[in-house]
């Protein structure tokens, strides 16, 4: 019984075996991989968020006229900065998680996780952020005139934080959705690759 035992434990071996290098490979692939992805996708976004930023330092450049619009100015070059500096840690990251084999597969998860954690705490400052900049759209104005605020506060006041509440609201509900689309489904899957290698 015991000899019948053994040989149900070695066939089990048997087939356990292949899944590992199996599905290290298929983390690891170049261009399909949950792990090329996230890179792709990191890349992506750190190119799109210098534009973005690069666009608007030309676009207006030319009206940064007085301390207070020199604030606001560069509060958003900070603001998107800031931003490259977190996604190029995080294309860091998976650039290390590239290079590990099935023997780290613990250091792996702990990289998942803390990508994870980075995103939520990455969005939480993005929303500190967005919420400092509003104020200072409110506050300037108190002291200084800028005239590229003029029209804007021209507004009556129930427009304007309807429209701060309905673009944080926006944000929010977008944000998610384009974090999940671009970084968390490639986690998740990474996470589920490396949970059948339990």
């Amino acid at each position: 019984m015991e000899l019948e035992d053994l040989k149900q434990a070695w066939n089990q071996e048997d087939t356990k075996q292949p899944i590992t290098p199996a599905i290290m490979e298929l983390i690891h692939q170049r261009s399909k991989g949950p792990i090329a992805r996230l890179q792709n996708a990191y890349r992506r976004q750190m190119a799109a968020v210098a534009v973005l930023m690069s666009t608007v330092m030309v676009i207006h450049a030319k009206n940064v006229e007085s301390v207070s619009s020199h604030l606001l100015f560069w509060t958003y070059v900070g603001f998107c900065l800031l931003m490259i500096a977190a996604l190029f840690r995080n294309y860091r990251l998976t650039r290390k998680m590239e290079r590990m084999d099935e023997t780290v597969k613990n250091t792996l998860e702990q990289h998942v996780t803390m990508l994870e954690q980075r995103m939520k705490w990455q969005s939480i400052v993005a929303r500190v952020v967005i919420i400092f900049f509003i104020l200072l759209l409110e506050v300037i104005p108190l002291y200084q005139h800028v005239r590229m605020l003029a029209t804007w506060h021209s507004l009556p006041p129930v427009v304007r934080f309807s429209s701060y509440a309905a673009y944080l609201v926006f944000q929010y509900y977008l944000s998610r959705a384009i974090t999940q689309k671009k970084f968390g489904k490639h986690l998740d899957h990474l996470k589920n690759l490396l949970n059948e290698m339990k």
